[in-house]
Parts: C-alpha cells; sequence; structure tokens
C-alpha cells in the first residue's frame, strides 16, 4: 500500500506568504499520508521551465521532512514551480533501502509516482 499527495499548480506569481502557507499545506498531507506508507517518502518539485527537485529516503514521512533533502527539493518550490508530489511508501516489491524502489520516480521526461 501506499499513498499519493500533491499539489497542482497554474502559473502564477507568488508571493513568499502564499508559498510557506502551500509548503505548510504539502508538508502536512505528505505526514498525514505516512499512515498509508510508512517505509519510505519522496517529493517532487516540478517548475515550468522543466526543471525538477527530487528526493526520497527510506523513511517514515514524519522524519523525512526534517532531512536536509527535503529542504533541498523545496527550495526549488516558487512562483515558477507547476506541482508539487509526494509519496510515501509501504514495503511490498524491493527493499526501500535500495531508492531506485522509491517513488517519485524520473524516467525520460516524465516524473510520477505509482501506487500499487
Amino acid at each position: 500500500m501506499c499513498r499519493q499527495v500533491g499539489i497542482i499548480l497554474g502559473r502564477k506569481r507568488r508571493r513568499s506568504g502564499e508559498v510557506d502557507v502551500l509548503l505548510d499545506v504539502f508538508t502536512e498531507m505528505l505526514v498525514r499520508s505516512e499512515r498509508g506508507g510508512p517505509h519510505a517518502t519522496g517529493v517532487a518539485v516540478l517548475r515550468d521551465d522543466g526543471a525538477h527537485r527530487i528526493a526520497k529516503r527510506p523513511l517514515p514521512a514524519r522524519r523525512f521532512v526534517g532531512q536536509n533533502a527535503f529542504f533541498e527539493a523545496l527550495a526549488g518550490f516558487d512562483s515558477r514551480a507547476t506541482a508539487i508530489l509526494g509519496h510515501t511508501r509501504w514495503r511490498t516489491r524491493g527493499s526501500e533501502k535500495n531508492n531506485r524502489n522509491n517513488h517519485p520516480i524520473r524516467t525520460g521526461r516524465v516524473i510520477g509516482t505509482q501506487s500499487q
């Protein structure tokens, strides 16, 4: 079992206060989704120019959100962000210790998550 969360955004200027609120809401959604997948957590920030940042670790969401990798991925969240994705994973196929089994995943120009 896994859980997916996300916020899809249009192209719009966002003040720093709006960015802070959106990041707080996303972080809360991610932590609450841990119940459906406590073994690994990941996030992706997508931007309108095709740039992206992905971070994932074999940690429950409540611990992941305090990691440098989480903060570094979210540093890409600004007015040019078009989506922020989150995924919490329950150990199913493949060990969560192998980060290639954790989501979000990138293949070519596609970034996404999958739920079992």
